[in-house]
């Protein structure tokens, strides 16, 4: 009998017990057990709060008869540290705290939250806490008093308790989504409720009753925006040896692409490749060489796939970058010269830069604390690492669409009457039936340039025109589109090869040229023929385009419109 698929199923013991499929991820718990409050940080949907409750489990001493059940058949349970069911377990989970309401009531949402939770630890251990104070902390309403006064009572036992903390910054994330940057630096001032909070869990922890924590989330901004109220995490997010901690490397893929798969041979080949293109990428430290796949994703594939078909959309709805968050982001993005990091990456598929390991708030309208932000919540990824910078690259498809979409949208936003989509739709279906782009590209052309300014004209480079195309192209979802990518010695404009799921017979490659008032329109177009001549002899192109029908074009972008020609002369 197959074991289920823990789409969504962030519990450990539910899917021990349950019969879900569980990839072992225990070896990193001796790895874990070297650092006394390691913080620990990766993108969204990612396993992170699969990996606390794996640790709760296992820690936990109220669960001491319950191991062999749980841990019996994985790494961790033929390799067991001495520190196994060795202490009172904490969790807190900072998802779901109010942010939308003010200070004060998300105060409260995050006092309920840390009250519900140690109640119920003092309940659940109650055995081994003589002497409880219950009834004090069921009407506390400081945070920080909360953790005192457990603390206070921890001293009374010879037990010591690990804490764990989930999404420790998803409130502060929303907040920052939400441009509510005066109430973010409120609740992380001096004399703010989670500055105390942290405070109370440092002493804690000095004092000896907290033994250890593990703090876990997306973002290093509220970390350092915490200074002194906790300096005493250690960051172990790009170190080698965790690189593949959480996320899935290619042989596990593997094997679950076996365990489910009910297509035959050549199906699940091109399965696997298309996993590989949309969800695969993820390199998290500078020396780390196997890349690892984004969990959720695979997850929502095979939920599909073991029923025989790829789902609907390849990128899962729940693991989508919070819109509000990128667009705050792309807000913050230009520099003092008026370039964009984001279109440089969109452009050139990637960016030097140096990786910060934490900055505040402030910074983000700095190149390398936005980039760097990008990196950590899994928008772009360690391509390479020369001497002491890093080269950073979005890290697949799934990441491509999130960033275009985007873009879509806040051109959209731009256009006085917006965007028809049923054109869109029916234009780009055209396009994939034929061959034949004029009509796609005309329309997302005048779409745009019918708004711009002489001013803009002038201002207009193929980059601008490119990220028109680029950015339609990502709501058909016909085809896989790439921009300079690397070709027989040069960097094509776009190219497009179909996507798998749809029975597109032509594969495109677009060189495109804009045509100011006095140039040779005949020399460029001369000069882009002989750049497709070479692009279409590329072989990792030829592989991709899996043996359709290859259409090349030459693209003239003037004030008035634009003109497409074939590209062979």
């Amino acid at each position: 009998m197959k074991r289920g698929i823990p789409y969504g199923i962030g519990d450990f013991g539910t899917i021990r017990r349950e019969n879900y499929t569980y990839v072992d991820k225990t070896r990193v718990i001796p790895a874990l057990e070297e650092y006394r409050y390691p913080f620990f940080i990766r993108p969204r949907r990612f396993g992170k709060s699969l990996l606390v409750s794996t640790l709760a489990h296992y820690y936990d001493i109220s669960k001491a008869d319950q191991f062999e059940e749980l841990f019996g058949e994985l790494w961790i349970g033929q390799n067991p540290t001495r520190e196994k069911n060795a202490y009172l377990v904490l969790s807190l989970d900072f998802s779901g705290i109010e942010t939308g309401k003010g200070s004060e009531e998300l105060f409260r949402s995050f006092a309920v939250k840390v009250r519900g939770k140690v109640l119920s630890f003092l309940e659940k251990y109650e055995q081994f806490l003589p002497g409880t104070m219950t009834s004090l902390i069921g009407k506390e309403k400081d945070p920080s008093l909360i953790i005192s006064t457990l603390c206070n009572v921890l001293q009374t036992s010879e037990s010591k308790m690990y804490l764990l903390i989930d999404e420790y910054d998803n409130f502060a994330n929303d907040l920052i989504g939400a441009n509510e940057d005066e109430t973010y630096y409120q609740v992380l001032s001096r004399t703010g409720f989670v500055r105390t909070f942290y405070e109370a869990v440092k002493e804690g922890a000095q004092s000896g009753v907290v033994s250890r924590i593990f703090l876990t989330g997306v973002s290093p901004i509220m970390l350092d925006d915490l200074t002194s109220g906790f300096n005493i995490s250690r960051n172990i997010t790009t170190q080698k040896r965790f690189q593949t901690a959480l996320g899935f490397t290619q042989g596990e893929v593997d094997h679950l692409v076996d365990c489910y798969n009910v297509l035959p041979e050549p199906r699940k080949q091109q399965a696997l490749q298309d996993m590989k293109t949309y969800y695969n990428g993820y390199r998290f430290s500078r020396e780390g060489d196997e890349k690892v796949y984004n969990p959720d994703m695979v997850w929502h594939f095979l939920d599909a796939f073991s029923r025989g078909a790829y789902p609907e959309s390849m990128i899962d709805m729940n693991v989508r970058t919070d819109y509000g968050k990128l667009e705050r982001l792309l807000r913050e993005d230009r520099s003092s010269t008026g370039e964009s990091s984001i279109e440089t990456v969109l452009q050139q598929r990637e960016i030097l830069t140096q990786l910060v390991e934490m900055f505040p708030l402030e910074s983000l309208r700095e190149k390398e604390s936005l980039v760097s932000l990008l990196f950590y919540m899994g928008l772009l990824t360690i391509k390479e690492a020369p001497f002491s910078s890093v080269v950073l690259q979005v890290p697949n498809l799934a990441i491509h669409g999130v960033f275009w979409e985007s873009a879509f949208r806040r051109l959209r936003d731009s256009l006085e009457k917006g965007v028809d989509i049923s054109t869109l739709s029916r234009v780009s279906q055209e396009m994939a039936r034929t061959g034949d782009p004029t009509e796609f590209i005309r329309f997302c052309y005048e779409s745009v340039m019918g708004y711009a300014s002489n001013r803009d004209w002038r201002q207009m480079q193929e980059k601008h025109v490119k990220m028109i195309l680029l950015s339609f192209l990502s709501i058909t979802g016909l085809y896989i589109p790439y921009s300079e990518l690397e070709m027989n010695g040069g960097y094509s404009d776009i190219v497009l090869v179909p996507d798998t799921r749809y029975p597109i017979h032509n594969s495109q490659i677009w060189e495109l040229k804009v045509v100011k008032q006095g140039e040779d329109a005949g020399a460029k177009v001369a000069e882009a023929r002989k750049q497709v001549a070479r692009y279409r002899q590329d072989s990792a192109f030829l592989r991709s385009s899996q043996g359709t029908q290859v259409k090349s074009f030459v693209l003239l972008a003037r004030r008035e419109g634009v003109e497409i020609l074939p590209a062979e002369a």
